[in-house]
């Protein structure tokens, strides 16, 4: 099915490489899977992101065409974030178990200790002293 006069013959890379927007990636899935050829080439270009994420853009250049301008005048890749949201969100959840434990821990010994009374001692210790008030 895949002639010279295919129409999806250019969108295996773009494919590949994520860059479809998502009305156009169902209508490729739709014309792989009765297109043997671009199929087939999508699997041999399956590879190429990962490959191409371990390569330095100042090397890619220089691979292309040796005499290229040099690393140095290609921008650095920004650099990740230390820490992920996700982890962010654990850290977070964390401190505030152990914050909730330790205002708990600390409520049980002020409970225990007497300085803070229940509302039923509250009102046992009122009645005695009116008692001994009386």
């Amino acid at each position: 099915m895949s002639t010279q006069a295919d129409p999806y013959r250019d969108w295996d890379v773009a494919y590949v490489l994520g860059s479809l927007s998502p009305a156009e990636r169902r209508e490729f899935e739709d014309h792989l899977s009765q297109c043997p050829s671009c199929a087939a080439e999508v699997g041999t270009l399956a590879g190429m992101p990962g490959i191409l994420s371990a390569v330095n853009p100042g090397q890619a250049i220089e691979l292309l065409d040796p005499a290229g301008p040099a690393p140095e005048t290609v921008p650095p890749r920004p650099p990740r974030p230390a820490h992920s949201s996700r982890r962010r969100g654990r850290v977070r959840f964390a401190v505030g178990f152990l914050a909730a434990a330790a205002a708990g821990a600390a409520l049980t010994l002020a409970l225990q200790s007497g300085t803070i009374a229940s509302p039923a001692e509250k009102a046992t210790r009122t009645t005695v002293c009116r008692a001994e008030r009386d």
